[in-house]
């Protein structure tokens, strides 16, 4: 079905202003007709980078029909109450009647926030909130800019403010890259469950013998590992099995095809109750998708190895050392 011209695609803001501070505030300075436009005032800039006390506010402006001053606070993300006490804080410390709060997401306690204060303050005072984004029109290819009011004096717009996620957007992003790993080693039985490992950068994966002797995939600051961990409640038992499969180096790894990496780490960890044996390669949570999807490859080949190589040998391993 052929779209009309008001359809379009929203895009990440990176994509015009991969900064916020150095590309967003600059732009925006120059282009405050359009923030105008989207909530009925005129304003021409004043100061970028307003020291207020120890602060520095993001764009004063001025209102052309009334001389009135404008604090401008811009923020990526959600709205936090940083960012709103920091916007108050600027109206008073410039003497700006005017505030308006920018951010791509509206929670609704910030938002209502805004829309009390208007309820309370003389009709003078007037606090806005402002979304930004940028779209793609069916029409017209290029990227652009488009803000939308979202709190304004005498109302505001509660069908777009939404509670964000109270998860951290760090621990989204390993819980969106895991989900998938985990559902193919679900379906292929890799195991029953999949829990936790270094608080959420990782997820291990118990065996068939005991919750103690477990395979892992989790990242560091730098690299991506796979391991075999194990952690029985006897330290001594821990460090025998270990010892069991050191003894066996050579072969486990001439087994095991570690694909863009041979960086073993086999780590008894005398002082711990834990021995560890991994092997390593470069990747962080950080990295681009498509780099993302080849740690994940990475992982999964590597854990169904590890699985296959281990398993017999712990099976004999523990015919000899009952697990107490």
């Amino acid at each position: 079905m052929a779209g009309t011209e008001d359809e379009f695609d929203r895009l990440e803001i990176q994509e015009m202003w991969p900064n916020e501070a150095w590309d967003f505030t600059p732009w925006l300075s120059k282009n405050l007709h359009l923030l105008g436009d989207s909530i009925g005032m005129e304003l021409e800039p004043v100061q970028r980078e307003k020291m207020v006390g120890s602060l520095y506010l993001d764009i004063l402006a001025r209102e052309k029909n009334t001389g009135a001053l404008v604090a401008i606070e811009n923020l990526y993300g959600w709205t936090d109450v940083d960012h709103l006490g920091r916007l108050f804080i600027y109206a008073a410390g410039c003497n700006a009647p005017v505030s308006i709060l920018i951010a791509e997401e509206f929670t609704y306690e910030i938002a209502q926030t805004l829309h009390q204060m208007n309820e309370w303050t003389r009709e003078e005072v007037r606090f806005y909130g402002v979304k930004v984004e940028v779209v793609n029109r069916l029409n017209d290819p290029d990227p652009q800019p488009r803000f939308r009011k979202v709190v304004y004096p005498g109302g505001w717009d509660e069908a777009v403010t939404q509670p964000p996620d109270p998860t951290p957007p760090h621990v989204q992003k390993h819980r969106a890259f895991f989900q998938p790993l985990i559902q193919e080693l679900m379906r292929r039985r890799f195991a029953n469950k999949a829990n936790l490992y270094f608080n959420h950068s990782g997820r291990y994966f118990p065996t068939r013998f005991t919750q103690e002797l477990r395979y892992a995939a989790s990242f560091g600051k730098v690299y991506a590992w796979v391991t075999f961990n194990i952690r029985m409640k006897d330290k001594e038992q821990t460090k025998r099995i270990f010892d069991e499969l050191i003894a066996q180096r050579k072969d486990i790894e001439a087994s095991i095809d570690a694909v863009h990496s041979a960086d073993w780490h086999w780590s008894r960890n005398d002082h711990y109750r834990f021995s560890s044996i991994s092997v390593k390669r470069e990747g962080r949570i950080d990295d681009p998708p498509e780099k993302l999807a080849e740690t994940r490859a990475w992982m999964l080949d590597l854990l169904v190895q590890f699985k296959a190589c281990f398993d017999p040998r712990l099976a004999e391993i523990l015919q000899r050392l009952p697990v107490s």
